[in-house]
């Protein structure tokens, strides 16, 4: 399925692009549906960085994300990095002292804090207590709005806090903004929201993020955690494309979902997973059907009973090749399309885009299988030194594996949400 994030340009007063505001959008259409505040949110995380990637959306440069009161209690920005991420609170947040100890956590921790001008105008009695640590307040530089400016510049001034002209729509206005003192401007004269789109693989295990998010951290084992995240070809894809925005991948090849989780850490996938149900709470699931959640774990699995039955080192990189290998069927994209922001190890990579190697001629077998190809069936095996007998056992095992996986889920998700569509 296809998914959406609008960006839209903040410059600086030399008409720079400096950094974005990245929006919610539910398709091409250039305006904020109707939705709740931290799914769409969610969405726009989700979406920018698992789906499209932040390379893509914002072009190494800084970007701004809204958060509600809800997702701002539950610390969900100190899952970014603060040298990326600047903190937009969104418009129906509250004036709390919770509010001010949240603000005064994130630029202890080297956040950058946006505040809208509906704070200032306000004027709330514990309003000083708030403001020295806001960043920037964003001012809505509209012509019916003009009478409210003096007060809120004159607020900023006093506590050294940026100023951000939003709405600006004619050159008129730009002008006057700059002269007016501020340094970053947002608005269709300059720039509308460009939507960006990508597709996105519907999950196959959805009641998996629930056992993960329910499990204390210190009882989370990196293996127990690549069972259930590599069972789900969607959760796995997005895993191998954080590894690209994290900082700590240093360019390394990816062989197994259990070699990623190790890289990024327990605490960053529980993370994660919190993210992805807290999208997941207020919506019908999408999950991928019948026969593509049988084509993928199937293969996958057969893949790695292959690998072992034939005394292969690693044989999980075999099943994360076969894995990997049906996305073109799901998605209906290009290997290399697909290839291109996954950090795959050289032989997977190579074994997927159709170059001789072990991984390749694993994979050709079990395709020939799925379509009944006898003679190559036979050549291949004669080649990886394996009986057809003993390929078709561990291939009726396969399908009972992937047959009783499916069945698990459909129960779990049946008592969990009765709205779930396969």
């Amino acid at each position: 399925m296809e998914v959406f994030v609008a960006r839209q340009a903040v410059f600086n007063i030399e008409e720079e692009i400096v950094g974005y505001e990245l929006l919610y959008r539910k398709d091409l259409t250039n305006a904020f549906p109707f939705i709740d505040g931290d799914r769409a949110t969610a969405e726009v995380i989700i979406n920018s960085f698992l789906n499209i990637g932040l390379d893509r959306l914002t072009e190494g440069k800084k970007f701004s994300i809204h958060f509600t009161e809800n997702l701002l209690e539950q610390k969900l920005p100190t899952y970014f990095n603060p040298d990326d991420l600047i903190v937009k609170i969104s418009q129906d947040v509250e004036f709390s002292n919770k509010l001010i100890t949240i603000c005064q956590g994130l630029k202890e921790q080297g956040y950058s804090v946006i505040l809208d001008d509906h704070f200032i105008i306000q004027e709330h009695p514990d309003l000083d207590k708030l403001l020295p640590y806001i960043t920037m307040i964003k001012v809505d530089f509209r012509q019916e709005y003009a009478h409210q400016h003096e007060q809120i510049e004159a607020t900023a001034a006093k506590y050294n806090i940026k100023l951000i002209a939003e709405k600006i729509e004619t050159e008129e206005a730009f002008i006057k903004a700059k002269e007016r003192g501020y340094i970053y401007f947002q608005g269709y004269f300059l720039s509308k929201p460009i939507i960006i789109s990508n597709y996105e693989i519907p999950a196959c295990f959805s009641s998996h993020y629930q056992t993960i998010q329910n499990m204390p951290l210190e009882e989370l084992r990196v293996d127990e955690l690549a069972q259930l995240i590599e069972k789900d070809l969607s959760f796995s894809i997005k895993l191998l494309r954080l590894i690209n925005t994290s900082s700590v991948s240093s360019n390394q090849k990816i062989c197994s979902i259990r070699a990623a989780i190790t890289l990024l850490g327990v605490d960053q996938i529980k993370n994660w997973v919190h993210v992805l149900s807290t999208r997941e709470q207020d919506k019908e699931l999408l999950l991928l059907s019948d026969r593509c959640m049988q084509l993928t774990l199937t293969r996958a699995k057969l893949c790695e009973a292959i690998a072992r039955q034939i005394g292969m080192e690693f044989p999980s990189g075999y099943y994360l090749t076969g894995l990997i290998s049906t996305m073109k069927e799901v998605v209906g994209v290009s290997m290399e399309e697909i290839l291109e922001d996954l950090p795959l190890k050289d032989d997977i990579y190579d074994a997927l885009m159709g170059k001789e190697n072990i991984y390749k001629l694993v994979l050709d077998l079990v395709e020939a299988v799925e379509r009944a190809k006898w003679k190559e069936i036979n050549h291949i095996c004669k080649r990886l030194n394996i009986t057809e007998r003993d390929l078709f056992r561990i291939y009726a095992e396969s399908l009972n594996w992937t047959s009783e996986m499916i069945r698990e889920e459909k129960n779990a998700m049946g008592s969990l949400n009765p709205l779930i569509h396969y």
